[in-house]
């Protein structure tokens, strides 16, 4: 009888500290913050807001070791399909994915680039992670003055939330939020705010 109930309390204490370390185990993974968005508010930014500064920061793509701004790649003439991501991130290369699915079906379109804006990753991390995936464009960790100018720009949740996506075009900065952006609702935002 003894026994028996020493089995039961064993068992159980193994199972509440299970339960325990799979809690913890959970909590320690970063969380992702994302949604399917369906119908986006696109808000323009004009060029004579002090605030996009941070389109002419320089930064290093991850594969090539090319220097770009994203003011010399809008000055090509093509949009600039520009998305925040990070390498753990799943939604982040959902919407990669979306984007170079685009891209491949026109490839003057546009040009994507990715700004991996965990501040806990690398160039490295990033080479590894576009390469693995084989996305096409430029592609770098954020500077802390491009996220700075950014976070300025279009508030504190710009940095919080992934993945973002801005479309430079026209002369202006079109903001379309949080969240992922199947290619057709890409497409319609890139129509209406680059025609």
């Amino acid at each position: 009888m003894v026994i028996i109930r020493y089995q039961r309390v064993l068992i159980t204490g193994l199972c509440l500290f299970a339960i325990l370390i799979s809690g913890i185990a959970t909590s320690e993974q970063p969380k992702e913050i994302s949604r399917e968005v369906t119908n986006p508010d696109v808000t323009a930014v004009t060029p004579s807001d002090s605030s996009l500064g941070w389109t002419k920061i320089s930064m290093t793509d991850a594969v090539t070791g090319e220097q770009f701004t994203i003011d010399e790649l809008a000055k090509q003439g093509k949009p600039v399909l520009l998305h925040t991501f990070a390498v753990w991130c799943p939604a982040c290369s959902l919407q990669l994915h979306e984007s170079e699915g685009m891209l491949a079906a026109s490839p003057d379109a546009f040009t994507i680039v990715g700004i991996d804006i965990d501040p806990n990753e690398n160039q490295d991390m990033v080479k590894r992670h576009v390469t693995k995936e084989k996305y096409a464009g430029y592609f770098a960790t954020s500077p802390k003055e491009l996220t700075r100018g950014l976070v300025g720009t279009f508030g504190t949740g710009f940095a919080l939330e992934l993945p973002q996506t801005v479309i430079v075009c026209n002369r202006t900065v079109n903001h379309m939020g949080s969240g992922l952006f199947r290619a057709q609702i890409l497409k319609s935002a890139l129509s209406q705010v680059c025609s």
